[in-house]
């Protein structure tokens, strides 16, 4: 099975699909999220492990435009707790260091301890995690990065401090594919839809599931890419296994709506409460 993650080497991505499939699977990476879509497309790799939001920083946008823009279905998701740790070429205290390098995400998923312990020290924006990690060797300057205790050990980094997150940290991360018929037997379905631009349109869509007892889990606007001026949403329903109500809901939503993808039905979410390697 080919498979692709954001990289480079010791990002969480990485380790969830590690988690997702199995030690033994063979995982590309990519520099970007657009950059997975893209080799998926082409036929590069059969399966990617992206992830679409965290608990701290809410959903990831470019992962929700990239489902919207490419021919592709969901058929699967993991949640993985994220451990972050203050790393850096050598064991500095941490009233030493001047530069803290990361990628946004992560400074705020550790901003209560940046807060407390880091206050006033200059940031410096990255393009993973990872890549802050590599960076930090050849820094004239006394800095320090955040990422996970697996790309600290591969790049020969010291551990300043480890478990600097914020409580509650997880991220979830979705199995996608190229379409090839989207499913409907599973406990969630995600679909993304725009509306027409009149009073209540939104109103009348959640009426369709109410109507059929179908729970939404997650509902989240966001400007429509292929409509200037207007909103799409996308939304996650929970269903149980071939739900004759989220089919009815389909066709209704497909002749209300401006446009509907439906990105088909995966299991419920498999949560890792504890990762050793971390």
């Amino acid at each position: 099975m080919l498979c692709a993650v954001l990289g480079p080497t010791g990002t969480f991505s990485e380790e969830a699909a590690h988690l997702y499939w199995g030690d033994d699977v063979e995982v590309s990476a990519a520099s970007t999220i657009p950059e997975l879509f893209r080799m998926l497309a082409g036929g590069e790799v059969e399966n990617v492990l992206v992830p679409i939001d965290n608990s701290q920083a809410g959903s990831i946008d470019i992962c929700i435009n990239c489902l919207q823009e490419y021919p592709v279905s969901i058929k699967g998701e993991i949640v993985i707790p994220i451990r972050q740790h203050l790393i850096a070429a050598r064991k500095y205290q941490l009233e030493d260091i001047e530069l803290i390098i990361s990628q946004p995400t992560a400074l705020m998923q550790c901003g209560d301890f940046i807060d407390s312990s880091l206050k006033g020290v200059r940031t410096e924006i990255t393009s993973s995690t990872t890549r802050a990690l590599q960076i930090i060797g050849t820094e004239s300057k006394k800095a320090a990065a955040i990422g996970n205790l697996r790309a600290a050990a591969i790049y020969g980094l010291e551990i300043i401090q480890e478990d600097i997150q914020n409580q509650d940290n997880t991220t979830r991360f979705v199995h996608v594919t190229k379409n090839g018929g989207s499913s409907n037997d599973g406990q969630k379905a995600s679909l993304i839809c725009s509306l027409p631009d009149v009073p209540g349109s939104l109103y009348k869509a959640l009426e369709i599931f109410a109507l059929r007892n179908l729970n939404l889990n997650k509902i989240e606007s966001k400007p429509d890419r292929s409509r200037q001026g207007s909103f799409c949403f996308y939304i996650e329903v929970e269903v149980r296994g071939n739900d004759h109500n989220l089919n009815q809901a389909l066709d209704e939503l497909q002749l209300y709506c401006n446009s509907l993808k439906y990105l088909g039905s995966y299991n419920r979410r498999k949560e890792m409460t504890d990762v050793n390697s971390w």
